[in-house]
């Protein structure tokens, strides 16, 4: 599903990311570990296309995505949500999660997605 081959990303001239190559398959979850300034928030921003990669290739369900903006990687499926930095401060969980489909026209599908994020919510939810 996703295949990312030899990606570099370079600030100037220091190399961020040398070479990383994965592959993520259907219905896989995968997680990037490594200490801090190890390349991992610079492989998610090279892979999201908010970061120009050095070298490489990312195939995204045999897509070349290099060169695509990040606008175009949305309608395919590919975002980069930051962690803890309120996104939309001011808007609820629901309403935050509700913008993120903002490019989807299949509301029954919406729906049931958001469903799906709110059963695994109830999950791990605290008593």
């Amino acid at each position: 599903m996703l295949e990312v081959t030899g990606l570099r990303v370079s600030y100037g001239g220091i190399q961020a990311v040398r070479g990383i190559t994965f592959h993520v398959n259907e219905g896989e979850m995968v997680a990037l570990i490594g200490a801090n300034g190890a390349g991992k928030s610079s492989t998610l921003r090279a892979l999201a296309r908010l970061l120009e990669p050095a070298g490489g290739s990312v195939r995204y369900r045999g897509k070349e995505l290099v060169s695509l903006p990040p606008y175009q990687l949305v309608g395919e499926g590919i975002a980069l949500v930051p962690e803890g930095r309120g996104v939309f401060p001011r808007m609820s969980c629901l309403e935050n999660l509700r913008m993120g489909a903002y490019a989807r026209n299949d509301k029954a599908e919406i729906e049931r997605d958001l469903e799906h994020v709110l059963a695994a919510c109830r999950t791990f939810a605290v008593p």
